[in-house]
């Protein structure tokens, strides 16, 4: 570990040089000195850069890169961007390891076990280096749940035309991984920035995905419209309390006290008349819609048909 702190303080370090000279430039762009000793700095940063990656594998470290596609962040951008990828991380890693989830609760293990912690930064196109743990396995090819998770977050992350994608994800992950990666890409839409993010172990890239504030947009502005709809046959049985055959409208209070509400055609009418307040079991069929976006749940009932309660 002593090791890692000590490239982390040189690549600081010469990453602060950079900066200052590069400055020193604008002001003297004739100066020939100045630019010899930043195309200098910038290769032995690229060394430094290397050796912290093999130095952070030697200990169960893999390197990511997340780098806005923005020169100036503000701080509100930078920490929305961040901080919903490394939500959107965790969630899906506890899915693929746990199972399929619907809502977005992290178990602790989840979050200590995909916890980025800041390395350094870097200029240019603002950008953040971030070490976190992953599993080595026995065969070097092998995914851990970490590489799956990292690997269906940033696949979402560029299914903005891509339905299927989407489908599949919540197939393996559940809708609280569509979720949590809707906030990262609605995050990076509302602040006009785009993300390029990869993750390496020692010198090998292990994945990454370039996303452009457009394909941001189009993603949440996707998620916003699908939603996935469950039709179920259910029967309570209580009181007819309010019903009008002009709007289809029908309220139902079952043995439960559930209040239930909903639309009709025919199952009330001349020929079905139906006495209020009266006893029935109710035929009906419950619709619920789940926004993948929010994973909010809207329900709506169709009464189709009314039974005298014995």
């Amino acid at each position: 570990m002593s090791l890692l702190v000590h490239l982390q303080d040189k690549i600081r370090t010469t990453g602060a040089t950079i900066g200052r000279l590069e400055a020193e430039l604008c002001r003297h762009p004739d100066s020939m000195g100045v630019a010899a000793n930043i195309v200098s700095l910038r290769k032995l940063h690229s060394k430094l850069d290397r050796d912290f990656g093999r130095a952070a594998d030697e200990i169960g470290l893999d390197v990511l890169h997340y780098r806005l596609l923005e020169e100036r962040p503000t701080a509100k951008a930078l920490s929305r961007s961040v901080g919903t990828f490394q939500d959107a991380l965790a969630v899906t890693y506890d899915a693929l390891r746990h199972g399929p989830k619907l809502r977005r609760s992290i178990s602790r293990s989840a979050l200590a076990e995909t916890e980025l912690r800041v390395a350094y930064s870097y200029p240019g196109s603002f950008g953040v280096v971030f070490t976190v743990p992953n599993e080595r396995l026995l065969i070097p090819e092998m995914q851990s749940y970490f590489d799956r998770a990292a690997e269906t977050v940033l696949q979402l992350g560029k299914a903005h035309d891509r339905r299927e994608v989407i489908v599949d994800v919540e197939k393996r992950a559940g809708r609280a991984t569509l979720a949590a990666v809707y906030d990262w890409a609605k995050a990076n839409a509302q602040s006009h920035t785009g993300a390029a993010v990869e993750w390496r172990r020692g010198e090998k890239a292990r994945g990454e995905a370039l996303i452009q504030e457009p394909e941001f947009v189009a993603l949440s502005e996707l998620l916003e419209r699908i939603a996935k709809t469950v039709e179920e046959p259910i029967t309570p049985t209580g009181t007819l309390v309010g019903a009008d055959v002009s709007t289809g409208r029908f309220h139902f209070v079952t043995s439960n006290d559930e209040d239930i509400r909903g639309r009709f055609t025919d199952a009330i009418s001349e020929s079905q008349a139906a006495q209020l307040p009266g006893r029935y079991t109710a035929i009906l069929r419950k619709t619920t819609d789940t926004t993948y976006a929010t994973d909010e749940e809207e329900v709506s009932y169709f009464l189709e048909k009314l039974e005298q309660a014995r």
